[in-house]
């Protein structure tokens, strides 16, 4: 492991400046060239930079403010453990190799780097990865509807329990694999999550590990669907902390009764009020 030390930011604009002085920065897949040239670009911003084997991936929350991946040198393991992080993520590679789906990193990198690059632009890009958020994920406190992410990649079912939740003043965002889940639950930051066991890229109970982990996601409301019952899915997802486990096929006042619960148990939103009882509906035993 090599490490840059910070020295004064200049030749940045003051906020990128504020905002990188001091920052760390962990470097995966760049040989010692590449990484030098990382270094010196960072240390005359102020960052903190350090290089590290792919194998210390699992460790990445404690590895920096941000990691910085070179997508071609990176092993499949060492990119799913980069894809389930809850460490911001920036990926260099040539464009088409994320256009053609390259390790499926358009679905969960926080951003993006065109090899070839130029010190200027990987400085705006790490800035973007680190600075604060933007206003553009709106707390359920602030929405005027609560907001369920529906994860799953049979399109029937979305679109049965769209169908349902909608029209009861409840608002969907959709994913249909494992990493969009993720990469949407941090977008958005809805009221509600309800994650099939069986999807593609990483599967439900591996996003409620990674949401559990993440302490902007800690505390999200899960719900796990799933065709079957077995045992030890049951197990694990009492031990991640799963808020309630859903058995396909349900009918669509089940699935109604059972998300407007949940919702209603989430802090801060008192949901009770804000969604429409379904009174006239018959009561169903569950």
């Amino acid at each position: 492991m090599s490490t840059a030390q910070p020295s004064a930011p200049r030749h940045t604009a003051p906020e990128i400046a504020a905002t990188l002085v001091g920052r760390r920065f962990g470097l995966f897949g760049f040989d010692a060239a590449e990484s030098g040239r990382i270094y010196a670009v960072l240390h005359d911003a102020g960052g903190v930079c350090s290089r590290f084997e792919q194998t210390w991936l699992n460790e990445s929350a404690y590895l920096g403010d941000a990691l910085l991946l070179k997508l071609e040198r990176l092993s499949p393991v060492a990119l799913r453990a980069a894809a389930i992080s809850s460490t911001p993520v920036l990926v260099t590679a040539p464009v088409e190799s994320v256009l053609h789906g390259s390790a499926g990193a358009y679905g969960w990198a926080a951003d993006f780097l065109a090899e070839p690059w130029s010190d200027a632009e990987l400085l705006v890009r790490l800035f973007r990865l680190v600075a604060p958020p933007a206003a553009n994920a709106r707390s359920s406190a602030e929405r005027s509807q609560p907001l369920v992410l529906l994860a799953d990649d049979d399109s029937a079912w979305i679109s049965l329990a769209e169908s349902v939740l909608r029209p009861h003043g409840i608002s969907c965002c959709i994913a249909t694999d494992g990493f969009a889940a993720l990469r949407s639950a941090r977008q958005f930051l809805p009221d509600l999550v309800v994650l099939d066991l069986k999807m593609p890229g990483i599967d439900g109970l591996q996003v409620l590990e990674t949401i559990r982990q993440d302490p902007r996601l800690s505390n999200l409301s899960v719900a796990l669907l799933t065709g079957c019952d077995e045992s030890a899915d049951v197990d694990r997802a009492a031990a991640l902390r799963a808020d309630d486990y859903l058995l396909k096929p349900l009918s669509p006042t089940v699935l109604l009764n059972r998300i407007r619960r949940l919702l209603a148990a989430s802090p801060p939103r008192q949901v009770s009020e804000a969604v429409p009882a379904v009174s006239s509906e018959p009561a169903v035993q569950e």
